[in-house]
């Protein structure tokens, strides 16, 4: 969208440049057109008036305290108890020590084997019939009704085999160890050991103590207060302001090259901070009536919403390094436009290079 700069200068009349001076702007300006507005300055009387410069106040005085002297009885040393041991008392009595307990030896004897033959059946007796030959008298025509059938007994089989025999169980026996002691002498406890109390007396000494009757209290002195005389001025009669009037006026441009950003940053480099020296801020230290629009813009990178937020950042850097380089900020106007004004087609539709993204990462300087 289009911008309408409506330009302000200044005639033979005063002019007030402020936020409600600002916020009054004619109805319906024309486009590029210049606006005056006169002020008919205020009317003072001075007036001299007594200003209490220091006001009444107390002043407190010290009365000192009042004391008497005492004698008391300092304790130097407390009293306190003396603790005398008596020793316990003992018997001497002898005991036996075992020095190796007795115990008993077992020997053991093995067992006694002998061998025999034990038999043992391996395929137990059975009884079965057994096809043999054919009838020749037999008027079948069937070959299994002629043959002759024997009935079959055969007997169990059993085999010998090798086996041991115990003549001998194992046995032990047992033999008694004598174990070896010694005879002692030890003491064993008649009366334990005890404590006498004995007491001793405090030390004291006696001496003269000066005591508090009354304590340190003040008193009040009220001291008067001081005043100084003071002019000032009263409001006589208000100005007042007349209507906005077009007058003629001429647009200052200044041949400023825009300064550029890193993707995503907001951070001003030398170089960039040198332009701003060169130019901008040599304008607005040379003519204090100039303004200076700061217009920051983005690549298509990212998106709408976080772009117009980075480019209203990028205007705020430049906002704050003039700020801090002594201009007046009312002077400066930041305008963040996001990607709305890309200089060439790398809009979101199209894949382009960093160089030629970078054309767009830049903030751009108008001067009235």
């Amino acid at each position: 969208m289009k911008t309408t700069y409506i330009i302000f200068t200044m005639l033979s009349c005063s002019i007030v440049f402020s936020q409600e001076y600002l916020e009054s702007q004619p109805i319906n300006p024309e486009p590029g057109k210049c606006y005056a507005k006169c002020v008919t300055p205020d009317e003072f009387k001075d007036e001299t008036i007594k200003v209490e410069s220091v006001p009444s106040y107390k002043k407190l005085e010290i009365v000192p305290a009042i004391y008497k002297t005492i004698s008391v009885d300092v304790v130097l040393k407390p009293s306190s108890k003396k603790y005398v041991n008596i020793p316990a008392v003992y018997n001497t009595v002898v005991d036996t020590v075992w020095i190796k307990d007795p115990y008993n030896k077992i020997t053991v004897s093995e067992a006694q084997f002998g061998s025999t033959k034990k038999q043992v059946e391996i395929l137990p007796a059975s009884e079965t019939w057994v096809a043999g030959e054919k009838d020749p008298d037999c008027p079948s025509i069937d070959p299994s009704d002629c043959r002759i059938f024997h009935y079959r007994k055969d007997p169990a089989l059993v085999r010998d085999v090798p086996v041991s025999t115990i003549k001998t169980a194992a046995s032990l026996q047992k033999t008694t160890i004598k174990g070896n002691y010694k005879l002692v002498k030890r003491k064993i406890e008649v009366s334990p050991a005890t404590t006498r109390v004995e007491l001793i007396p405090a030390l004291t000494e006696k001496i003269n103590k000066r005591v508090i009757v009354k304590d340190e209290t003040t008193k009040a002195i009220v001291v008067p207060a001081e005043h100084v005389n003071v002019t000032k001025k009263i409001l006589v009669k208000k100005g007042g302001m007349t209507a906005w009037r077009m007058v003629p006026c001429t647009i200052k441009r200044a041949g400023v090259v825009p300064i550029f950003y890193a993707s995503g940053s907001a951070v001003l480099t030398q170089e960039s901070k040198r332009l701003i020296d060169k130019y901008i801020w040599s304008i607005l230290k040379d003519d204090s009536t100039s303004i200076i629009e700061i217009g920051s813009h983005t690549d298509s990178q990212g998106g709408e919403n976080s772009n117009m937020k980075l480019s209203e950042k990028r205007a705020k850097i430049v906002v704050d390094y003039l700020v801090n380089k002594g201009v007046n900020p009312e002077r400066l106007i930041a305008v963040g436009y996001g990607e709305s004004k890309l200089l060439n087609d790398c809009d979101d539709s199209k894949k382009c290079s960093d160089l030629k993204h970078k054309k767009n990462r830049r903030t751009e300087f108008k001067v009235f």
